[in-house]
């Protein structure tokens, strides 16, 4: 599998949480990290990088659900073409 590249941004904003991850950027994937809360980056640096595996395990769950329900969906479908 190709490694895609992230685009980092690091905004002063003190309407916006910590750690934003969006669907913008030339890479389709950026994290935005706020300094306006650096105070509570540092104290979860260590915690924070620890939710990547955690992550993957609720996205995982939810993309088998997504296509279980993609599947289901279809076989009705052809059972109805019956």
């Amino acid at each position: 599998m190709k490694e895609k590249t992230i685009e980092y941004k690091i905004i002063r904003d003190d309407t916006m949480p910590p750690l934003v991850i969006t669907q913008s950027g030339t890479t389709g994937i950026t994290i935005v990290l706020n300094e306006s809360e650096r105070l509570w980056l540092a104290l979860h640096r260590n915690t924070i990088p620890a939710i990547a595996q955690q992550l993957q395990e609720k996205l995982t769950s939810f993309c088998d659900g997504v296509l279980s329900e993609q599947l289901y969906y279809k076989k009705i479908g052809e059972d109805d073409d019956c």
